[in-house]
This record gives C-alpha cells, sequence and structure tokens, in this order.
C-alpha cells in the first residue's frame, strides 16, 4: 500500500513521515511525491518531503502533473530543472485533462513529454490516469506504457474510506501497475485526506538506474 501527496497535503501542518510510517491500516509501502505540474509549476513542498523520505529510508518515486494545453517541450524542461532526486520507483506522469487543442495533437505532446523523460532519464516513465479518461483517450495509443489507474470509490467514512473497492474496469487486458482507489484515505501523520494506493511488489524489483542519486544538469 501507498499514498500519493503534494502541498495539499502540507496546508494546515507538515506531514510528519515517521507517524506516517506506523500508520497500520494500511501500512505504507511507497509514497509518490508530485515535484512539478506543466511548464512553469513546483510543488512548494516536495523537496522537504524527499528529505524526510530519503532520511527515513522509505521507497517513494516523483511524478509530473501534465498540463493539457502547454507544449511538452517546455514541460520537460521544467520538470528536468526541478528534479534531481527520483527514488526507487518509475517517474509517473499525471494525465487527467482534456486538451484545447485536438485530441490528436494531445497525444502526440503527452508521447513527446514521455519520451523526452525516457531518453533523459533511461527509465520507461508510467502513466497516471482516472478510469475514464484512460478509456475515453489513452488506451488504444499507449499501450506500450504501464498505467496507475484511479478509480476511487468516493468513501469518507472510517474505516471503509482506507478499503479497496471496485478493481478498475478497463478498456484493454492490461492490469494497472498501480491501482489509486481512495482519495479520502487516513493516514497517521497527515492532516488531511490523502490518496491511498495499491500496487505489487514487482514495481520495487524495476529500480531506476538512477534511483537516490542527485543528477546535475
Amino acid at each position: 500500500f501507498g499514498i500519493d501527496v503534494s502541498h495539499y497535503q502540507d496546508d494546515k501542518e507538515s506531514i510528519k513521515w515517521d507517524k506516517v510510517m506506523q500508520n497500520t491500516n494500511p501500512k505504507i509501502d511507497f509514497v509518490y511525491i508530485r515535484t512539478t505540474m506543466g511548464k512553469n509549476g513546483s510543488d512548494n513542498s516536495f523537496k522537504q518531503n524527499i528529505i524526510e523520505l530519503e532520511k527515513l529510508n522509505i521507497p517513494f518515486g516523483v511524478y509530473h502533473y501534465f498540463r493539457p494545453n502547454e507544449l511538452a517541450i517546455e514541460q520537460f524542461e521544467n520538470f528536468k530543472i526541478h528534479n534531481n532526486k527520483f527514488g526507487k520507483l518509475p517517474i509517473a506522469v499525471d494525465v487527467e485533462e482534456k486538451s484545447n487543442f485536438s485530441t490528436k495533437i494531445f497525444k502526440k505532446e503527452l508521447r513527446k513529454f514521455l519520451e523526452l523523460i525516457e531518453k533523459e532519464y533511461n527509465t520507461k516513465p508510467i502513466i497516471y490516469s482516472p478510469q475514464k479518461f484512460f478509456n475515453l483517450y489513452l488506451w488504444q495509443d499507449f499501450k506500450d506504457y504501464k498505467f496507475w489507474i484511479a478509480r476511487q470509490h468516493g468513501i469518507k467514512t472510517i474505516p471503509k474510506n482506507n478499503t479497496p473497492g471496485k478493481t478498475p474496469n478497463l478498456l484493454s487486458f492490461k492490469c494497472p501497475v498501480i491501482w489509486q482507489y481512495s482519495g479520502t484515505g487516513n493516514v497517521s501523520g497527515i492532516n488531511s485526506k490523502v490518496d491511498l494506493n495499491i500496487t505489487s511488489k514487482s514495481i520495487f524489483e524495476n529500480q531506476l538506474s538512477i534511483a537516490s542519486q542527485q543528477i546535475h544538469h
């Protein structure tokens, strides 16, 4: 089980990562950190979160929020400037909004961004997408990528908010490498609702060649 966080979880109070690791329902095995958004956004809390995660030796990965109306090359330059630590999990690209561009151009720009990540860091990123968006826009044209799929149950009351519901229903035969099953989770050390995810241990075996190293550009 794992969580993904951004500055939204830090709005009221900084995350207490030592308490996060003491959470038992579920036990947190991994963390994804949002680092950048589009061509000019960076998350306010990602640097401090990564420092704490490294200090406590918590397996983590980073993700970029892909803005659908901005060019891939500009978004990649923003990612490159701000990211020099990547943890042990695959780099993830969050894609969940329709574009003002044509669907064809949107898909072309998304693929360009993914390929720039792969070429620069010698690792194939995974794509995060809500189930509906995946089924409408992504499943036919990105079969060569692994997916992190959001199908949240929407339950807000404890303890069912922390328990997986219906598995993703995808227009493909591929199982998602990660399933985000709740957006309303409660985890010790985090003073707000948090996304909960589940994956298989195989994701940890695919260590990045750049894992836990500082990259200088």
